[in-house]
């Protein structure tokens, strides 16, 4: 017995003493008479147990009444816990069934979450993400608006529908579902402005891009961030193709100062420098064009540059000018082996054997990696007679491009991979792998492109 019940006890027997004492003292008094009417009375103390009687009576009522309400309270807690556990249970068995790729179990289990509960909001997630993910994107939709109408402040459905519409490839639907998202959390809705970013440059719609990266940039900077490489070099990105957007619509002048903006952000920036000449030959002015193109090797060391170059000069059908242009990059580089090459590649094409033999030699040693070097000077010596060097040349192709390894390609995928194996690991497709034969290596892939061949030059 406890202690705190041995005392009420006690205290309760102390109370009946005192009362029975009471009586005891008074028991001429409890047996009078208590008139109820004019001709009816009672003892007093059939009044006072009366009294007692009904006050414990009522007392006890109560206390059963609420002891019965707690125990049924009590008991439908219990059930609701454990009708709690039971569907989370078969939610979690859902989420194994997905990272397990078992769709067909996982949407059973899902339901019978729903069966449970309909209203359970991550269960109408999943379920929709699951359909969806297995191309049923009809029904998909469905549970994420039911879970988005349970709550309208939460933007995970939102988020949801916005990739279901847009795998489903209504775009406008996919756009519209993110404005909301952005209407309901403006501060924090960067998730939502590079989703809108994505999709504008899936479309080309260039401008809305660059809407959208701008509000991205505004948010980071309010936020007290700022911009990682990845969203600048997008930014660039954006910003270019809208430059060739403009050149495509005539808007050249536009296109030009776009360039030539972000060339003054990034200088690094090869594409812009590429464009820009282009432009600029295009538009007659192609000294201004060799000078872009000029600065830009000056600033990036790119071999682009190089092929520009050659390319823009031997087009005008001037080789001169091609060498020389390719000469003043070998003086003003700060790594010259790499236009050297070229310049010597040029000498090729031209068919100046002596000068590419002497610089294309000189670069022999200078370079861990150069089957093109190699191929170059074998031809160079080849044509000259010299058969012995020429062979030595041409095992040194063979020994850069390790053509003497098997390689073996997928016909499904057309992944490459160093050994047979009887399953393509990228596609996963049995008895597709093969040994890949190529019966020639093209000048292209040696990195000798066809030219106009000059047998006099002034």
């Amino acid at each position: 017995m406890k202690i705190r019940t041995f005392l009420w006890i006690t205290v309760g027997f102390g109370v009946l003493a005192v009362i029975g004492l009471g009586f005891y003292r008074n028991a001429e008094l409890l047996n009078s008479r208590f008139n109820l009417t004019e001709s009816g009375s009672v003892p007093l103390y059939v009044i006072v147990a009366g009294a007692f009687a009904f006050g414990a009576f009522f007392t006890l009522s109560l206390g059963l009444t609420r002891y019965m309400k707690l125990s049924m309270d009590r008991h439908k807690r219990r059930r609701a816990e454990r009708r709690m556990i039971e569907i989370e249970e078969r939610f979690y068995e859902g989420l194994q069934a997905v990272m397990e790729g078992r769709e067909q179990d996982a949407l059973r289990w899902f339901r019978a979450v729903l069966e449970s509960d309909p209203g359970h909001f991550n269960a109408l997630l999943k379920m929709g993400e699951v359909l969806c993910a297995m191309g049923r994107y009809t029904e998909g939709i469905e549970y994420h608006q039911r879970a988005q109408s349970m709550r309208a402040d939460d933007t995970r459905p939102l988020y949801a529908l916005a990739h279901d519409y847009e795998a489903q490839g209504e775009l406008d639907k996919a756009k519209a579902t993110l404005a909301k998202i952005i209407d309901i959390k403006p501060k924090a809705s960067l998730s939502a402005y590079r989703r809108l970013r994505a999709i504008s440059m899936k479309e080309g719609s260039w401008v809305a891009a660059l809407e959208a990266h701008n509000k991205i940039e505004r948010v980071l900077r309010k936020s007290g961030r700022r911009p990682d490489e990845h969203e600048r070099k997008t930014g660039l990105g954006i910003r270019y193709s809208l430059g060739l957007k403009y050149q495509s619509e005539g808007k050249t002048k536009v296109a030009v100062s776009l360039y030539r903006r972000l060339i003054k952000e990034d200088p690094s920036f090869i594409p812009a420098y590429i464009r820009l000449g282009t432009t600029l030959r295009e538009t007659g002015d192609a000294r201004e064009a060799v000078e872009v193109w000029n600065r830009g090797f000056e600033l990036t060391s790119s071999p682009i540059f190089l092929t520009a170059l050659e390319e823009h000069f031997l087009d005008e059908g001037e080789p001169l000018a091609a060498i020389e242009a390719l000469r003043h990059c070998v003086a003003t580089a700060k790594k010259d082996t790499l236009p050297r090459f070229f310049l010597g590649k040029l000498y090729f094409r031209l068919e100046m054997l002596d000068e590419s033999a002497e610089i294309l030699s000189a670069l022999q040693g200078r370079t861990s990696y150069a089957p093109t070097l190699h191929y170059l000077i074998g031809r160079i010596n080849e044509r000259r007679g010299n058969h012995r060097s020429a062979a030595e040349q041409y095992r040194k192709v063979l020994k850069d491009l390790n053509l003497m390894k098997v390689e073996y390609r997928c016909r499904s995928c057309a992944a490459t991979l160093s050994e047979w194996m009887d399953r393509c690991p990228k596609c996963e497709e049995w008895n597709t792998i093969e040994l890949d034969i190529r019966e020639d290596i093209s000048l292209q892939e040696l990195g000798i492109a066809t030219a106009p061949i000059y047998s006099h030059l002034t």
